[in-house]
């Protein structure tokens, strides 16, 4: 061979592993609190599944050079830019299938078409008698706030970024005798945020890649014309609101603010009911002003998340079925885990806090063996693709 080519080849291998170096972290998501948790973990009869949704999942994730795999417990997933295919391997059935870029283009081509298809298919239903038409009013909230409060969290200084996104529904013709006539459903996000490592831009740096190899040619109208008109449930829900779109644009607006690795993020669902008998006798509190930072530093214009026994109704059916509840006699208030660290909530009850976090940040060279299928693993068809090369 001719020793100019040879040369050439060696800077080529060279560059690309310097260009890509090896990198990998460890991501960690656990229930760590709320008020619908604790009755949980204390029915002994909960399957399998349900005992294991409070466990702690976590994933690592590994790229080298054009290559990256995500391993958890019970899967692996192997992406290859070079034969551009993913490999999803089951580690509890000890089987493996492979997807080829090719086949995920024309799936994602073709899911206008089919969808089309089967909505034509669909058999004829009864049209339920007309619903009287709701009055009720929509109004959306988002908001990202930097309290200042800075710490070290698995390793590398991070900024707490308070994050808030609120629903407000309010019924103004709900009779006077009913218990609550507006819902405040919140989900508030306490992110520790850290400038990108270097492990985690060369992570990145492979997902902008795989997307423009994946997605090179692969012909969009169609697929957001069908998407548009698919889900008339979603769009009455968001689209359908007043104000949604203007909801919608806040949220990117905000949610641009937060630059960096989210080394951690306490995320708490919950929300409050007003209205003329929401209060009375409820033990709970009414919608008040900010509630603080646990940590005694940072913001204090938190929003409440107390729930009412007819926020309870009213999460326990549709925004619209959830007026007009009389009053029912409210659970006893459950305390939320203490585990996370972070701003917490001393106002009230939260319905679900889940925790997630980066760590174990690392450059070390990744094994070779780490992107291949076990020995003695059975190759299946890959659901909704087939075999790959077919």
């Amino acid at each position: 061979m001719d020793i100019r080519k040879v040369t050439a080849l060696a800077v080529i291998l060279l560059c690309n592993r310097l260009i890509f170096a090896d990198a990998s972290y460890q991501e960690t998501t656990q229930i760590t609190g709320g008020s619908m948790v604790t009755p949980l973990k204390s029915m002994g009869f909960l399957s399998k599944s349900m005992r294991d949704m409070f466990a702690p999942t976590t994933t690592t994730t590994m790229v080298h050079g054009n290559q990256k795999v995500v391993v958890s417990k019970d899967s692996t997933e192997i992406t290859d830019l070079d034969r551009e295919t993913i490999t999803h391997i089951d580690n509890v059935h000890k089987t493996y299938s492979v997807v080829t870029f090719a086949q995920m283009r024309q799936a994602f081509e073709n899911m206008p078409k089919q969808m089309e298809q089967a909505k034509q298919s669909q058999q004829p239903v009864q049209q339920p008698a007309q619903q009287p038409k709701s009055d009720l009013k929509t109004s959306f909230d988002v908001t990202v706030k930097n309290t200042g409060v800075s710490k070290e969290v698995n390793g590398l200084m991070a900024q707490e970024q308070l994050v808030t996104m609120q629903m407000h529904v309010t019924d103004p013709n709900a009779p006077p005798t009913d218990a609550v006539n507006s819902v405040t459903y919140v989900v508030t996000t306490d992110a520790w945020i850290a400038p990108d490592p270097p492990e985690v831009k060369e992570i990145q740096d492979f997902d902008k890649r795989f997307g423009q190899k994946l997605m090179a040619g692969v012909d969009f109208s169609a697929w957001k014309a069908q998407m548009t008109d698919s889900n008339p449930a979603l769009s009455q829900m968001f689209s359908g609101q007043p104000g949604s779109q203007d909801a919608m644009t806040q949220m990117a607006k905000e949610m641009a603010k937060l630059q960096g690795t989210r080394v951690m993020e306490v995320t708490r669902m919950g929300g409050n009911g007003t209205g003329p008998g929401a209060a009375q006798g409820s033990g709970q509190a009414a919608p008040a002003a900010a509630s603080g930072s646990s940590s005694g530093q940072g913001s204090s214009d938190t929003p409440p998340q107390t729930v009412g026994g007819a926020l309870g109704n009213a999460l326990g059916s549709s925004v619209l079925g959830g007026f007009h509840k009389k009053k029912a006699t409210p659970p006893p208030a459950q305390p939320a885990d203490s585990t996370a660290a972070g701003t917490q909530n001393p106002s009230g009850t939260t319905l679900m806090e889940m925790t997630t976090q980066k760590s174990n940040f690392s450059q070390a060279a990744v094994s070779s063996s780490s992107f291949e299928v076990p020995a003695g693993f059975k190759k299946v068809e890959s659901p909704g693709y087939g075999a790959a090369g077919k």
